[in-house]
């Protein structure tokens, strides 16, 4: 049986700007001499763009034309993007995303396959503040034959003072519209806020809070924060981990990892059962962090990271 690893050796690499971006290399809160403060910028309908100086961190995709609403790119501290939108394997594979493959029966997660299919929709933005704290807030609702079933509240922020990581927090709230609502994974046991991850990461390593770093074990464990490691071009490796925050339902969350025939990491907190049935109006909150890192993931400031995080 493979052995567990508490902590994974990496080495860290300088920005442009000469800052030590050392994979998880845990620096003092608050904003680093010389480094840029997040901040939102529009390049065009459908999309807002989350940048600190020159780099881009990530982008909000809201556009009509999808059926998710879904981050992507999400970038490693030196810009090179870490997911990928719509692969021909899997074309429903929108980046860093939310869904349920089982919503009152209907399919918020899929969009070819044969079943019948909801949408996640923008609706309209309560808030977007463009410069620091850079953060948004999304209006949505998710649509299925011709009604509403839940309303959802989400907020996406950039978050200061990891400047080792592109750190995000994402937190949504989910509210019955009219009906019951039951939010299940049934057999897709990976439904919750999912990564596809760049196609060289594929074949990557696992690294959670448990110190499990095999990804047969570490696939539904249970777990504060789970990270995926995969290689970079030029001989880099990045890692992205996401933070289930305390407050959750069912925290700590079973996580979904998987690394052949390609890299997938979810928080899914239906891997073992549905929610429990929301009636009119009640709502369920989720809060996650995801950070992106260069090199390997190192257990012990990981959870440093991770305990700074959710006890904001």
């Amino acid at each position: 049986m493979p052995t567990k690893k508490r902590s994974i050796s990496s080495e860290g690499r300088l920005s442009r700007r000469g800052l030590l971006l050392g994979p998880v290399g845990l620096l003092a809160a608050g904003r680093a001499p010389g480094a840029e403060a997040p901040r939102i910028e529009r390049p065009e309908e459908g999309r807002l763009a989350f940048h600190a100086g020159e780099r881009t961190l990530f982008e909000y995709r809201y556009s009509a034309a999808r059926p998710k609403t879904y981050v992507h790119p999400f970038c490693a501290p030196d810009g090179t993007p870490l997911t990928q939108d719509g692969p021909a394997d899997h074309v429903h594979h929108r980046g860093l995303m939310l869904a349920w493959s089982e919503v009152n029966g209907y399919d918020f997660w899929g969009e070819v396959n044969p079943a019948p299919h909801g949408r996640i929709e923008h609706v309209s933005f309560e808030k977007i503040s463009t410069q620091a704290p850079a953060a948004v807030t999304d209006r949505l609702r998710w649509t299925a034959g011709g009604e509403t079933l839940l309303v959802e509240r989400r907020t996406i922020r950039a978050l200061e003072g990891y400047h080792e990581a592109v750190a995000l927090e994402w937190v949504s709230e989910l509210a019955a519209a009219e009906k019951p609502v039951v939010i299940a994974a049934g057999k897709h046991v990976y439904n919750g806020l999912g990564i596809r991850f760049a196609a060289s990461m594929d074949g990557g390593g696992v690294l959670n809070s448990e110190g499990t770093a095999a990804i047969e074990e570490a696939n539904g464990e249970p777990a504060r924060w789970c990270a995926y490691h995969g290689a970079l071009s030029g001989g880099r490796r990045a890692a992205v981990a996401i933070f289930d925050h305390p407050s959750n339902p069912r925290h700590p969350s079973p996580f979904f990892v998987m690394n052949q025939p390609f890299g997938y990491l979810s928080a899914a907190p239906t891997f073992r059962g549905p929610f429990p049935r929301l009636e009119p109006g009640r709502s369920i909150r989720l809060r996650y962090a995801v950070m992106g890192l260069l090199g390997e993931p190192q257990a012990d400031r990981i959870e440093e990271l991770y305990k700074r995080w959710s006890a904001g």
